[in-house]
């Protein structure tokens, strides 16, 4: 069902409320995409005039930061007891399964800054941990951007989907030429995405831990 087939309410409106703004942002967001979520878009997803809005966001801009901070608000944060790798994988595998549930949510979330504090949970943690791992100031900051940005492009493979099961084309590249290419895709070609995207994560870990 697209934003213009769905349903308006009949009669009186209910009271209008922020949730109920950011919900229907949401929905707005998964069926139409970025480029969809307008004001007028989801006023019609409420049955509502699009000024009727107004009286609870501002612009498209604090629709679309409150939309991506209802997101991050609702990933689980691991207790800071665990030890700091088991907290970055956490962390990944909560970005890469949100962006797989929210995919039209990807360019949000790449682009924004948040502030509200639920989801500034998640950036905090990420940090938290890298901190523990020995960096400080920028270092810790690209190593965040390092985790989110695994985590998200990760979650656009999944999207693509598996590949059919057997060997991959560049199995048959010339093995002069490109043996590594040729002895990675032979070594991976039986693997799931799952067991892929954990396979990059520990380079990764590893690579943080050197770095702190």
């Amino acid at each position: 069902m697209t934003t213009s087939d769905a349903p308006r309410r009949r009669g009186r409106p209910p009271k209008l409320t922020r949730q109920a703004v950011v919900a229907a942002a949401l929905e707005v967001l998964d069926e139409s995409g970025h480029d969809g979520l307008t004001m007028r878009a989801v006023a019609e997803r409420l049955g509502v005039g699009k000024m009727s809005l107004y009286h609870h966001v501002a612009d498209r801009a604090e629709l679309e930061r409150l939309a991506i901070e209802h997101l991050l608000a609702e990933l689980h944060v691991p207790e800071p007891s665990l030890p700091w790798r088991e907290r970055i994988a956490a962390l990944a595998h909560g970005v890469r399964a949100l962006v797989r549930r929210h995919p039209n949510a990807t360019p949000l979330l790449a682009m924004r800054e948040y502030t509200d504090p639920a989801a500034l949970r998640l950036p905090e943690a990420v940090m938290a941990a890298l901190h523990e791992a020995g960096l400080r100031g920028a270092e810790a900051a690209g190593g965040a951007r390092l985790v989110f940005s695994y985590a998200i492009g990760f979650a656009q493979l999944d999207l693509i989907g598996s590949p059919d099961p057997g060997a991959s084309p560049m199995e048959s590249l010339p093995e002069s030429d490109f043996p590594h290419v040729v002895a990675g895709a032979r070594a991976t070609r039986h693997l799931s995405l799952d067991a892929q995207f954990e396979l990059g994560l520990r380079p990764l870990l590893a690579g943080l831990a050197r770095a702190g």
